[in-house]
């Protein structure tokens, strides 16, 4: 059944009665289905949204009857093969069990603190750039202080995209790694616990321009470049005040599970399963916290990177 209307206590009708039936079929409603909502249904409800970590109002909304509608049902991910095409320029450094390959793009010793630590937590962000995970490096090499001494701002590793302007693909889904994991830079740009958050932890950028602006029939960056329509994607509900965004290509999600995966071996660093929603990017001060997986839009408020995307949300619920 399609949700037609937002059900909250008092109400009554066919949909409250199928509410009620999955509810009572997951073991959530002990209570007889009598198609009112009352405080039962109410408490299940909650209870319900607790289990989806998702906010437990009482209220069910799309996101709540979405979760309802496939409670149960196994994740299922588009798995693809990463590109197999010419190979990038540059030298491979790392190649894992599935055939996946990190290349090596490494920014000068002084971009990066060259001090040992343990790693306990990984961070998404996207670069706000075009399609190319060395011209970001190279951003990074050149971005100086006033007086001209490196800002030590990067992240350990980027996932080149397909160009938005052009028929290039070799940079589809290609990971480069900018320094070795076993140091660290200045990726999160916080006040709060700075050198701890990001000391403990490893960056990964995905090649990414970042929310879009939809002028009459066409779709323009923050650059004002306009961005071909297959390459957009229309999110349900806005993020950070935009609903149009430039695409997380399908070998970029995928070559992110597999970079996801071998670090978490390498590190030891577990992942939540199944929390990944579109509540999970919003800020709050919990995530200032080491251990697992975050995105930079949960500890700053002004930050876009990495936002919502279902491909995306459905990849992650998959680890």
């Amino acid at each position: 059944m399609k949700l037609s209307r937002v059900l909250t206590i008092s109400m009554s009708g066919d949909d409250v009665t199928f509410l009620q039936t999955n509810l009572k079929n997951f073991g959530f409603l002990k209570e007889r289905i009598d198609g009112y909502f009352g405080q039962n249904t109410l408490v299940a409800v909650t209870n319900f949204q607790r289990k989806m970590n998702i906010k437990a109002d009482g209220v069910v909304g799309s996101l709540t009857w979405s979760k309802m509608i496939n409670y149960g049902k196994p994740v299922e991910v588009k798995v693809v093969s990463v590109p197999k095409y010419e190979d990038i320029p540059l030298k491979v450094s790392h190649i894992g069990e599935s055939g996946f390959k990190i290349y090596d793009c490494l920014l000068s010793d002084d971009e990066y603190i060259k001090t040992e630590t343990r790693k306990e937590t990984i961070y998404l962000h996207h670069t706000a750039g075009g399609s190319r995970p060395d011209w970001t490096v190279g951003g990074w090499e050149k971005d100086t202080d006033n007086n001209g001494n490196s800002l030590k701002v990067a992240t350990a590793y980027v996932i080149g995209r397909k160009s938005s302007s052009s028929n290039e693909t070799i940079w589809d889904g290609k990971i480069i790694r900018t320094f070795d994991d076993r140091y660290w830079a200045y990726h999160l740009g916080i006040k709060k616990d700075n050198v701890e958050l990001n000391s403990k932890s490893i960056g990964i950028e995905i090649c990414n321009y970042g929310p879009l602006t939809k002028r009459g029939d066409v779709f323009y960056n923050y650059v004002n470049k306009p961005i071909p329509e297959i390459d957009v994607v229309k999110l349900d509900k806005p993020f950070r005040g935009y609903q149009y965004y430039e695409k997380y290509t399908e070998y970029q999600i995928e070559s992110l599970r597999l970079l996801l995966l071998y670090l978490s071996n390498r590190w030891g660093i577990e992942f939540e399963k199944g929390i990944y929603n579109e509540e999970w990017f919003e800020y709050n001060e919990k995530w200032f916290t080491n251990g697992g997986l975050r995105s930079h839009t949960q500890v700053r408020k002004d930050k876009i990177d990495v936002f919502p995307q279902p491909e995306l949300i459905q990849m992650l619920n998959s680890l």
